[in-house]
């Protein structure tokens, strides 16, 4: 990976040589072609990003530059910009390299070169920017169009906007996806339906979202508890955590914020206070948070909730110890064969003490049942 330090770092990962110059194969099939397209491409990127990061840099942020696998991606960091800055700043992008094709088609009109080789050079470059600058333009997200959108729609509507500008462009981009492949275009096709598929993900978790999630000052919070939870700094990552919650009532980071303590107050041993964090948020746990909740459950004999979540968590983690908690929940809730089911689980993922778990009082009811025993009897 280069980085080339400065005023607006650039930073270049191998995939970005490696895409340009796969490019540069389709298009010519030839060591010179693939040189000459990777050159076109580095340059016309680069000039892309510079619309953005100069832009950036001229409403007082600090701007680096990315080019990696499927083109370049400008960040910055500074003040909370206005809309019509963050307008600006995205549409200069696709500008500029509308900007490069006009100076590439008034070299090719005023004949400056006879040679072949430059005239190649200078029409590919014509080409290549005409077609990126349309295709950028297209309503999808994470394309330069699909930020236009969202930045239009979230300035009129708010939240309702920005979560209509990733369903248009979910949508937008399976139809693109769609008539690409039906063209037998499968990169093309393949590349929009990956935009599809995680513009409509982005989605489907923004319902969800709330407007202080849209908040910088909330999400900056949010960002310096999580960096100080993997730095250690616990005490600072909890307080972190606990004005986040404070400030917001709903949405993601609401949720992310109860249960990262809910992790930290487990970690303590208040299993009882990780466990009121996360029960009003079960229906938005997935993953290792809905694992906790479901031992947490387990302690606090809420049997009926583990039986609920059971099959999830068990997806989520598929150990000895989820099988038999979930064995335990329906034996208490006097289902003999689900609880014989998952015991069985339990007994076949690895070593369970089947006699002192039997003995258990919670088993007491459904042990005997010959529903029960039909899955347990036959193990060795």
């Amino acid at each position: 990976m280069l980085t080339i330090p400065g005023r607006i770092p650039i930073t270049i990962h191998p995939f970005f040589w490696l895409f340009a110059a796969f490019i540069g194969w389709i298009y010519t099939a030839s060591f010179m072609g693939i040189v000459v397209w990777v050159g076109i491409i580095f340059f016309s990127v680069l000039i892309h990003e510079f619309g953005h990061a100069l832009t950036a840099l001229f409403f007082g942020q600090k701007p680096q530059i990315q080019l990696v696998a499927l083109g370049g991606v400008t960040s910055y960091e500074g003040k909370n910009l206005r809309f019509w800055q963050q307008f600006l700043i995205t549409f200069n992008g696709p500008l500029f390299g509308f900007f490069l094709f006009l100076f590439a088609s008034l070299l090719l009109q005023c004949n400056l070169s006879a040679w072949p080789t430059v005239q190649g050079i200078l029409k590919a470059t014509q080409m290549a920017n005409l077609f990126w600058t349309i295709v950028n333009l297209l309503p999808v997200i994470p394309l330069d169009g699909g930020q236009l959108l969202r930045i239009v729609l979230e300035a009129s509507f708010g939240l309702k906007g920005f979560k209509a500008s990733l369903l248009i462009g979910a949508i937008v981009a399976a139809l693109i996806a769609f008539y690409f492949l039906i063209q037998s275009a499968f990169l093309v096709g393949a590349i929009f339906f990956l935009f599809a598929f995680q513009s409509f993900d982005s989605w489907r978790k923004s319902r969800y979202a709330s407007r202080s999630d849209r908040d910088e000052a909330n999400r900056e919070l949010m960002i310096a508890g999580e960096t100080a939870l993997r730095e250690g700094r616990k005490a600072e990552a909890k307080r972190d955590f606990e004005e986040v919650r404070h400030r917001v009532s709903e949405g993601l980071l609401f949720v992310a914020a109860s249960q990262y303590l809910a992790f930290l107050d487990e970690q303590e041993g208040k299993h009882k206070e990780a466990y009121d964090l996360l029960l009003p948020i079960k229906g938005h746990l997935s993953g290792d948070f809905l694992c906790l909740l479901h031992k947490l459950a387990s302690n606090q004999k809420n049997y009926l909730l583990v039986a609920e979540i059971a099959s999830d968590s068990y997806q989520a983690s598929p150990t000895v110890e989820t099988a038999v908690r979930n064995a335990r929940a329906f034996a208490y809730l006097r289902q003999p064969e689900p609880s014989g089911g998952w015991l069985q689980t339990a007994l076949q993922q690895g070593h369970v003490d089947l006699e002192n778990l039997l003995r258990e009082e919670t088993f007491a009811a459904v042990k005997n049942d010959s529903e029960f025993r039909k899955f347990i009897d036959p193990l060795p």
